[in-house]
Parts: structure tokens; sequence; C-alpha cells
């Protein structure tokens, strides 16, 4: 072998060496993060609880956040002005159970007379069943306890008459009483339906009839112009529902109950009548009287102006909410004690801090909006309760 040969096989040599250490060194360094790696998911699985409720606890959130009130059908004039148009008593009456159609499923109208009960009318029910329905008041507690002027929700298979009447003993049931002149005569019995049953409702449309059936002998013959339908003259193109624009209201004048003896001409107010109007009772001592302060009326904003201030709002809304969601034991202790201010004075100056970075003075000189949310969100509307 040459020695330019040997020379290339040493330093093939050499290459093979190095490289077989920088491969031990890296697996070395390899294993020393996966060791590490597995240390440190060791630690946070100590670290991290088990209970996802001990690290972000939803419990009291879950009882700040109220239940979704209950969906209400909206009001429908068309179905009052069908009630307004009867003349009669049976045409009112027809028309209430017609109008009730998307509130309930059957509905019925029950007459009390000498302790009995009798089916007058029904919807929803075979033909000529309602007319059948007869007994005793005394044989069914629901009915005697409508009969006495109290509105009932049940099912009707706790009720021994109703169970054996209606063909689906199970299903909601609502009993609103029907009175004439402070008398229960009858009873509205309705069915929950498809669509529910919407008791509050059915009991407006109830009393509405009671009422309209108290006063047809003196209703005129024409429909009440309350009812009519509503003349739009704004300029075309105008939304409906639109808010108007901002306007001016000018302070009224001052109010006083007594009258000068004298018909000569007023004098003029004083200074402090200027800035306030009392109010005084014939007979009554005018120290005793309070002062209503005329409070200066502000001038319209701007589309601008107004905008900044809803920002002002929305921002002071949320900086509250914050102190709310994370101090919610501190709050209620605070208005117990009213004393919210001193327990939470951290948050609410660092809060209010940020507030005054960040909204103009020009609007903060108009409104406080940040403390109006602190009394509304943190005090319930209790400004006492801050202890400021």
């Amino acid at each position: 072998m040459s020695g330019k040969e040997a020379l290339l096989a040493h330093l093939q040599q050499v290459r093979e060496g190095a490289l077989g250490l920088l491969r031990a060194k890296l697996d070395t360094v390899a294993r020393e993060i996966q060791e590490a790696a597995s240390r440190l998911v060791t630690d946070v699985d100590l670290v991290l609880p088990n209970d996802p409720e001990v690290l972000f606890p939803l419990a009291e959130v879950e009882n700040l956040v109220p239940e979704p009130a209950a969906q209400q059908p909206p009001l429908e004039l068309s179905g009052i002005r069908q009630l307004d148009a009867g003349r009669a008593q049976a045409e009112v009456l027809q028309g209430l159970l017609q109008v009730l159609e998307p509130l309930a499923g059957g509905r019925a109208i029950l007459v009390f007379r000498e302790g009995n009960f009798l089916g007058w009318s029904g919807v929803g029910f075979p033909p000529e069943a309602v007319r059948s329905w007869h007994g005793s008041l005394e044989a069914s507690p629901a009915l005697s306890r409508v009969s006495q002027g109290q509105p009932l929700l049940l099912t009707a298979e706790t009720d021994p008459v109703l169970g054996g009447l209606l063909k689906n003993p199970g299903v909601a049931v609502l009993l609103v009483p029907m009175s004439l002149r402070g008398k229960v005569v009858g009873a509205l019995l309705a069915e929950e339906g498809k669509g529910g049953l919407a008791v509050e409702w059915i009991q407006f449309l109830t009393y509405l009839v009671g009422l309209q059936l108290e006063t047809l002998a003196v209703r005129p013959t024409v429909p009440t112009p309350s009812l009519a339908p509503v003349e739009d003259l704004r300029p075309a193109g105008e939304a409906v529902g639109e808010a108007p624009p901002p306007f001016a209201v000018e302070a009224p004048p001052p109010l006083t109950w007594d009258q000068p003896a004298s018909a000569g001409p007023a004098p003029s107010p004083e200074p402090a009548a200027r800035e306030g109007a009392q109010l005084s009772r014939p007979g009554v001592d005018a120290s005793a009287t309070q002062r209503v302060e005329v409070a200066p009326v502000a001038p319209p904003r701007s589309p601008e102006e107004e905008r900044r201030h809803e920002e002002a709002r929305r921002f002071a809304r949320l900086l509250v909410s914050e102190i709310r969601l994370y101090n919610e034991q501190a709050v209620q202790e605070g208005k117990a004690n009213r004393d919210i201010y001193a327990r939470l004075k951290e948050d609410i100056d660092r809060s209010r801090e940020m507030y005054e970075q960040r909204i103009p003075a020009e609007v903060r000189a108009v409104s406080d909006y940040f403390y109006e949310e602190l009394v509304r969100t943190l005090a319930d509307g209790d400004p006492d309760a801050l202890g400021l």
C-alpha cells in the first residue's frame, strides 16, 4: 500500500470514529430529553388535579346564569279584534275558543249552575262530546276549587271527573275561573297541545273576555277605536320600530298645588325657586314637603358622541363584570355588610384606572358609567352597598 492510500485509509477511519462519537453523543442527548419530558409530564400530573372543578369551578358561575325564560307567543291584535267583534255572549265565547288555538290543544267552556257543571262548547274534542259533559262540582276536587276562584294546572288523571271526561288523562290541563260581576259562573278548560300550554296568555284572554261580557250592554256596535289598524303617516322608507332621534325636553315650570288668593300677576320667582320647585298641599306644613330639583337637560348628542358614550358603557360593563366573576363570594359578603368597595378596593381601583386611561375625559365628564356599573352589577342597584 502506497503512502497516499495509507493516508486515505487513516482519514476514513478517523471520520468513522468521529461519526460514531457524534451518534453516541446525540443518543445520550435524546435520552436525556426523553427523561426530562417524562419528568415534566409527571410533574404536570402532580400539579393538575383530577377533578377539573378544583382548577376551574363552574358551580358558582352556573348559579349566576339565569334560566332562559319560557318563550311566550307574541301579542297578536288580530285575536283581540276578533273578540272585540262579538256583540253577543255566544259570539264572544266562541271567539275565545278560536283565539286560543295557537296557545293550547283542546279547549272547552264549562258552566257552573246550582252546584253542578255543564259543558257549553269546545274545540279540539269530538263533536258533541263537550255538550255531554255534566256532573256535580263536589265530585271533582279540581272543579270545586275552580268554582271558588282558584286557577289550577294539573293532569286530568289526578281528578276522578276530569280523568273520565278527557281521552288523554296524562296530559296537562289548565282550569281558569270565568267570572261575571265578581261571581264565578264557569271555567275555561285548556289541554296542553303540540305547541305547549301558554298559561299566562290564556289567563289574560279569559280575563279580557270576562270584562267584555260585563260591558256588552253598553258597548257601541262599531269596533273599539283603540284596536283599529294604525295609520302610518311617517315618511316612506323609515323603518318600523326605529328609535326616534334624541331631542331636547324643556324643563317644566315650577308647580304648586296652592293657588294665590288674589288674581294679580304672579311675582317673579326667587333664585332658589328657579333651581327647584317645592310642592305643597293645602293644610300641610310647607316645611314638611319635599324639594324637587329640576335636572338640567343635556343637548342632543351627535352620532360620533353617542358612539363614544356607548363604547364607555360597554367597557365599564366588561370591567365590572370581570370583578364580579372572580370575586362572587366577596361581592355577596360585601352586599350583606355594605362594604363592597373595602373588600374589592384593589380590583375596583385597578379597573377604574383602566377605564380612565381608555375613555376620553369629555365622556367621563358627562357620565360616570363606571360608577353606574358598580352600582348595577356589584351592588344590585343599591349604591349604599358599595360603602363609598
